[in-house]
């Protein structure tokens, strides 16, 4: 065991935890700073110009299968120089494949490491292995994914789109994350039905940040099934998803409620957003293990703003703040700020500050048969550091490193390779 002076452990948490609040603070200063000025997907194409989605991505929010827009501006703006300064077969379907006028097909593959600091436990796994694409025929949208995933033994990411397979074996699983049927109304309004992404806060690929995690709305497996409506013109775009629940899932679980969002562009390079999202759990799914019968239902809020600022064009920040309440709890908040500067073009140097608080147990409202789960920011504020670097090295490739540090947690460093059809 090593020597060390007492009180040297306490002193070293207390600087980390200093530090922690320090750079949070400073990242949300300058992004509500941009937003108090007057001023002229990856939510970071804002600094192109792009702050609606619908124009790259057949979803209207932005995500999954690209149009044939999307895969230009792939090749021509995120992609590094070695892609190329103008369109070419690269940009198309496996690097020259021309699709139908009314078909767009796609597909993702996410092979992730993470090594835990404290273990020295290296683990290295396909985080995600999908193929999506949709049709159009007049007015009416198609929209499907289909992939496989390893089971976790417990309904939590991919288990919750499950499809064919068992969860609880940890084999593979067939899952359909997304598939919806679309009509638009006119260009700028569309309905649609099916399993759809929860429409909240900053849509982003980091599924495991506190914001998506405790607001349910990441795009791993959040998806529910309803029925939306979509506009997006000049200044605005945003939904509102009425939902019966997941029904992925055994009946038992289903959550019903709604989610929606809006988002106002004061100009090409600021853009702010609102989001709430209520939903009514019958019961709550942690693991296999911890179902209780006679649970009663328990009922999740989450209500907040978003800011998306482009200073210079090399510079983007983001900044979201949700209040969170929670059947047997006190009131809470998550939240994030995130600076993504672009040095080079297809090259992404981020720094993310997230600060959590799941709010208290109240034990008149708790009663014994409602569960609750445990982790960090239970009564106390926790603080978390992100350190990204991003790089889009080719069309349909991109290299990600994530330092990740958040209090009473191990390090992690976790790597990613991302290749996308």
């Amino acid at each position: 065991m090593k020597n060390c002076r007492p009180g040297t452990n306490d002193r070293s948490q207390s600087r980390m935890k200093a530090a922690l609040r320090t750079l949070l603070c400073l990242a949300a200063f300058c992004a509500l700073n941009g937003l108090s000025r007057s001023a002229h997907a990856y939510v970071w194409m804002i600094r192109h110009g792009y702050a609606e989605c619908g124009g790259c991505h057949v979803d209207p929010m932005g995500g999954e299968t690209l149009t044939g827009m999307g895969r230009v501006m792939g090749q021509t703006l995120m992609a590094s120089d070695f892609g190329g300064k103008s369109p070419s077969n690269a940009a198309m379907f496996l690097y020259g494949v021309k699709e139908p006028d009314n078909v767009r097909l796609g597909g993702s593959f996410r092979a992730l490491s993470i090594y835990d600091f404290n273990t020295n436990n290296p683990r290295v796994f396909p985080m995600q292995m999908d193929f999506y694409g949709a049709v159009s025929a007049g007015n009416f949208v198609l929209g499907a994914s289909i992939g496989a995933s390893r089971a976790s033994g417990r309904y939590e990411h991919s288990s919750k789109a499950k499809v064919l397979g068992s969860v609880e074996d940890g084999e593979f699983l067939l899952v359909s994350r997304n598939h919806w049927l679309g009509y638009k109304l006119t260009d700028d309004l569309m309905v649609r039905a099916g399993r759809i992404n929860l429409p909240f806060g900053i849509r982003t690929p980091d599924h495991t940040m506190w914001a998506r995690a405790e607001t349910v709305t990441d795009r791993e497996s959040d998806q529910q099934h309803g029925l939306s409506i979509v506009y997006s013109s000049g200044r605005f775009r945003g939904e509102l998803l009425g939902t019966p629940g997941n029904l992925q899932l055994p009946l038992k679980y289903l959550t019903y409620g709604y989610s929606g969002y809006l988002e106002y562009s004061i100009d090409t390079d600021l853009a702010v957003g609102v989001s709430s999202l209520l939903l009514n759990a019958r019961r709550e799914i942690y693991t296999v293990e911890d179902v209780v019968e006679g649970q009663r239902s328990v009922l999740r809020q989450a209500h907040g703003v978003t800011g998306r600022y482009v200073p210079f064009k090399e510079l983007v920040l983001l900044l979201e703040a949700d209040l969170l309440k929670r059947t047997g709890s006190s009131a809470g908040y998550v939240g994030f700020a995130t600076a993504d500067l672009e040095p080079l073009r297809g090259l992404h140097l981020a720094l993310t500050g997230e600060v959590l608080n799941r709010g208290t147990l109240n034990e008149e409202d708790l009663g014994e048969t409602t569960r609750q789960p445990g982790g960090p920011g239970r009564g106390d504020t926790r603080y978390g550091l992100w350190t990204t670097v991003n790089w889009f090295l080719l069309p349909h490739l991109d290299l990600r490193v994530d330092l990740v540090l958040r209090e009473a947690r191990p390090a992690m460093l976790q790597s990613q390779l991302h290749f996308y059809l």
